[in-house]
């Protein structure tokens, strides 16, 4: 009995170790980026845009937790459906205890509680991706004409452009 707790122990003995071996020897391997532009967060050479706390809409979590549930269902429902049969049938490690109709129960009970859970989500309006609008409806007062412009009018912009002089706005 406790040769077992010896095998659990050497073996998160030898994991941690693994673990903490590989830190070790990463942290002396990996180039040393003290410069600005090797602080920074990489995004495929691009330059970062604002701050890393931009804020989510709420609903991409909830639809990724909904397909993590459905995901798992599935994980479950397939060994579930094995032990079925061999229960219905007699057979395998289900032979001779008479469990077949409670597995079944059990099966459909678990179903039917998720089917209840998707169903309460997507009553709420979490699972819609267009936000419902309840304003009046929207009427645009003068359809903008739309030409391109001619020499004259751009020639007469810029002469304008340059003889104003420019705006400097001061930030507090």
């Amino acid at each position: 009995m406790l040769f077992d707790y010896l095998n659990v122990l050497v073996f998160t003995a030898v994991g941690l170790a693994f673990v903490f071996a590989n830190l070790l020897v990463a942290s002396v391997i990996r180039p040393s980026r003290t410069t600005k532009e090797g602080l920074e967060t990489y995004e495929c050479g691009e330059e970062t845009i604002g701050g890393a706390w931009v804020q989510f809409d709420i609903r991409y979590y909830t639809v990724a937790l909904v397909y993590v549930v459905f995901a798992v269902e599935i994980a479950f429902l397939f060994p579930w459906a094995l032990v079925l049969r061999e229960s219905f049938a007699g057979t395998g490690a289900a032979a001779g205890t008479g469990i077949g109709y409670f597995a079944l129960v059990e099966g459909v009970l678990f179903v039917v509680i998720l089917f209840l859970g998707l169903l309460y989500v997507w009553m709420k309006g979490d699972l819609d991706w267009v936000l419902s609008y309840s304003g009046a409806n929207y009427r645009p007062t003068e359809r903008p004409t739309l030409r391109p412009a001619n020499v004259s009018e751009i020639q007469a912009r810029l002469q304008a452009a340059e003889a104003e002089p420019p705006k400097v706005e001061a930030h507090v």
